[in-house]
């Protein structure tokens, strides 16, 4: 098995990120093979194995690095001089943009492959993912409330509410197509109303 030096190391890792994203995005999860990664990369099987478990956790990680755009939105909202109400609705909507058009975000829904993504990782993976995620979250709604700008209820309450927003974004094809962006700007409005009024 050949060394490689730390240049190579993160070229190559950066690749692997790159053709994992295009063949999951084309293929899915499931129809994706290990030989495809390899061969697109131009690495033997046991070169991968140096970096990533299975394609499993190589999904794992471009899913996360595509999910990274939540975290510096959160920044974004918690410096905005915006009122709280527009900030809010503002990062909801551009979020909601941002899913629409990534495709390898969309069929993470659209195939099932979550579901099949956390039946194959190691529960440990998911559970720091989970924390983490949740961790951003919960700093800018601790600190919304404690400057009066965000709803007194349950951090995770709020929190479920804007995933379960996130959900529905998802199904715009079962609202209709007509519809479905008018639907989902509605309920951004609704949301960020709701949770900024603090009366």
């Amino acid at each position: 098995m050949p060394k490689f030096t730390d240049h190579e190391k993160e070229a190559i890792f950066e690749t692997l990120l790159t053709k994992g994203k295009e063949l999951f995005t084309a293929y899915g999860l499931k129809k994706t093979s290990l030989d495809m990664i390899v061969d697109a990369c131009g690495i033997a099987k046991g070169s991968f194995y140096k970096f990533f478990d299975s394609k499993e956790e190589l999904y794992f990680r471009i899913l996360e690095r595509e999910e990274a755009f939540r975290d510096a939105m959160l920044v974004d909202l918690q410096s905005s001089e915006l009122p709280a109400r527009e900030a809010l609705r503002q990062m909801l909507k551009a979020s909601f943009d941002h899913i629409a058009g990534n495709p390898f975000l969309l069929q993470l829904h659209e195939r099932d492959e979550y579901e099949m993504l956390i039946r194959k990782l190691p529960k440990e993976m998911l559970a720091e993912h989970i924390q983490k995620d949740n961790a951003a979250a919960m700093a800018w709604i601790t600190d919304w409330q404690r400057r009066g700008l965000l709803i007194q209820r349950s951090p995770e309450v709020i929190v479920g509410a804007i995933r379960s927003l996130v959900l529905l974004s998802l199904h715009q094809k079962e609202i209709g197509k007509e519809l479905g962006a008018e639907v989902m700007d509605l309920l951004i409005e609704a949301t960020a109303d709701r949770l900024t009024r603090t009366y």
